[in-house]
């Protein structure tokens, strides 16, 4: 009985978000200014964070117990993230998820890296915005591919996990770190995704409409499997509007900049501007 009133309280709140998440996102976002420059961006893994307060350990007991559809909570940080395995795996991508976003008050930006690597097709997408179903701004990166053969436009999950990708990532909105993946606190949150999210819980994406969500910035990390699939990725970020960071650091003042590991295998590359979703 506990379990169902909890389902139903669940319910009754995500439908209040839904259909009150635009009017206060509206509201919210009058004379929105956009973020100012900074020095350096913080590096995710030294991403401040404080204890979770009374009502973060609250939210962190009530996901734990009962689940939340492949979520769970960083009470660290009071971001919602994505659990790993989650049952999402099964329903691998395509356009047409990218095409109803709005229908749970989704707003984001949004673009790919689609290429060939080893026999397969790969896509690699990043999306940044807001979230109103959560009252959060947030961000995700996926990893995707299918065999090179397979004319319809369906990736799956990795299924191994030689595919996935170590993805690490810090999301800004008007200069204010919100969060970062992986959490430096939860030592489950480590180790390679097919796909990292977050969205930091009451943070209101102030450009929450607009086209693209220049408040808020993603500072993306991945280090990918060999220098032949950084050229292939890299090639992909350029034809998206990306540059190489000629000198100085990667920071807030340079959107659409990266910069890549003397190895070659790991690309960083800070991301605002750019938008290909359709909304």
């Amino acid at each position: 009985m506990k379990r169902n009133t909890f389902i139903r309280a669940l319910c009754v709140a995500l439908c209040a978000a839904l259909l009150l998440g635009p009017f206060a996102i509206t509201f919210s976002a009058v004379d929105a200014a956009p973020p100012k420059a900074t020095a350096e961006v913080t590096p995710a893994a030294e991403a401040p964070t404080g204890q979770p307060g009374l009502l973060g350990g609250a939210l962190d007991w009530l996901f734990r117990t009962f689940g939340f559809i492949g979520f769970t909570l960083d009470p660290y940080q009071f971001t919602i993230i994505n659990q790993k395995p989650t049952f999402q795996w099964l329903l691998g991508f395509n356009d047409l998820y990218d095409m109803f976003p709005w229908i749970v008050n989704v707003w984001a930006d949004s673009f790919k890296c689609q290429f060939n690597y080893e026999s397969k097709d790969w896509r690699i997408q990043f999306w940044k915005g807001g979230y109103g179903v959560f009252f959060a701004t947030g961000g995700e990166i996926g990893v995707y591919n299918k065999p090179q053969n397979q004319n319809l436009e369906h990736y799956a999950c990795p299924v191994s996990q030689d595919d996935w990708l170590y993805l690490n990532y810090s999301i800004y909105n008007r200069g204010k770190l919100l969060f970062s993946r992986p959490s430096p606190k939860l030592s489950g949150d480590k180790g390679p995704y097919w796909w990292a999210t977050g969205y930091k819980i009451l943070s209101i994406c102030t450009d929450f409409y607009a086209s693209p969500r220049k408040n808020v910035v993603m500072d993306a990390t991945l280090d990918l499997k060999s220098a032949a699939m950084t050229t292939q990725f890299l090639a992909e970020l350029r034809a998206n509007g990306f540059q190489p960071l000629q000198s100085g650091s990667l920071s807030l003042s340079t959107p659409e900049k990266y910069t890549v590991s003397s190895n070659g295998l790991s690309v960083r590359f800070i991301w605002q501007n750019v938008n290909k979703s359709i909304y």
